[in-house]
């Protein structure tokens, strides 16, 4: 098993220099090929915030990462809490790391998230400012 950082998969999707692109797919594909592929979910995490600063759509980087979740060659690290966060993603409009972390508690039985972003907070049931807790806790 190889494990592979976060330059090599976005030279591969980004292709933006000939030679290492042309390199990073040769490798994948091998390692692919070969089921020795391993991804870090902190490697998926970099790769959406990559091509999320490249302007890629959000349907462009749900599909990317759609992509190396359903290759059988590629072992993905806490998959089932990226799948859980790339649904979020598709469907809402805070960042993924949002959604990621939000899918994270939710494995750990941390059904609700405290957080001061607003707009996340107004799109989840599940996230709310901290004060709506400790408004809880108190009464």
């Amino acid at each position: 098993m190889i494990g592979v950082d976060t330059n090599i998969l976005a030279r591969a999707v980004l292709d933006d220099n000939l030679e290492e692109s042309t390199l990073a797919k040769e490798f994948l594909k091998k390692a692919v090929d070969e089921k020795k592929l391993f991804i870090s979910s902190y490697a998926i995490l970099e790769m959406v915030w990559v091509l999320k600063v490249k302007k890629r759509t959000r349907e462009e980087i749900r599909e990317s990462i759609l992509d190396l979740l359903d290759s059988p060659g590629i072992v993905i690290g806490q998959r089932e809490i990226i799948a859980s966060a790339l649904e979020k993603y598709q469907r809402g409009k805070a960042d993924f790391a949002d959604y990621l972390i939000l899918a994270e508690g939710e494995t750990y039985s941390a059904s609700k998230l405290a957080s001061f972003d607003k707009s996340f907070c107004k799109e989840s049931g599940h996230v709310q400012n901290p004060k709506k807790y400790i408004q809880r806790i108190d009464t």
